[in-house]
């Protein structure tokens, strides 16, 4: 848990006040409990003015229940109006992941043909000799792969393969097992996003 909080020289200051293990299964109910005691611990239960949750439903479930614990001690400011505040940067993940979807086979055929050729030293130095054969690539920047879940990593996998583009098609040449080559058109997706 960490607490955002404006101190006496209205200077914005942040703190962890608390790591939590929770034992599974645990519900929506058995955050609040815990949180609310922890709220209570640090005598800050009557000083919230907000909270800020990814989507998940053990989440909704908590602030709900942690509202309505607040609103009976009647120190929610707003009467709890701004309580729940979703994470923005969950929010913009969700919209982002959802407009990949309209790429999505130039995507899969982008993080398949970077997994193919990080799938072994062989195909490391292949694509190496690709690299030196189509010349003037700049390698400061290696193949990164993204993790589907972070959209800016996806937005830096595409950025590195589109600079390998010449390489991956001397590839297909090269390795007939190599079948994942993106389509022309599929790059310009790939470039547009």
């Amino acid at each position: 848990m960490t607490a955002h909080f404006v101190d006496l020289s209205w200077r914005l200051k942040s703190k962890i006040i608390t790591f939590c293990k929770m034992e599974p299964p645990y519900t929506g109910h058995d955050w609040a409990q815990n949180f609310f005691a922890l709220l209570l611990d640090w005598g800050i239960d009557r000083k919230i003015f907000s909270i800020t949750l990814d989507n998940a439903s053990v989440n909704e479930v908590l602030q709900k229940i942690l509202r309505e614990q607040l609103s009976l001690q009647n120190s929610l400011i707003c009467n709890g109006d701004y309580f729940h505040v979703r994470c923005s940067e969950h929010v913009l993940n969700i919209i982002v992941q959802e407009g990949l979807r309209v790429a999505s086979d130039a995507l899969h055929k982008i993080r398949e043909s970077i997994k193919y050729v990080r799938g072994s030293e062989a195909r490391k130095n292949t694509f190496k000799e690709c690299v030196i054969q189509v010349r003037s690539i700049d390698t400061k920047v290696g193949l990164r792969m993204d993790v589907a879940t972070r959209w800016n990593s996806t937005y830096l996998m595409l950025e590195s393969a589109i600079r390998y583009r010449r390489a991956f098609a001397s590839l297909t040449i090269r390795d007939r097992n190599y079948i994942h080559y993106p389509s022309n058109d599929e790059w310009k997706r790939a470039e547009k996003m």
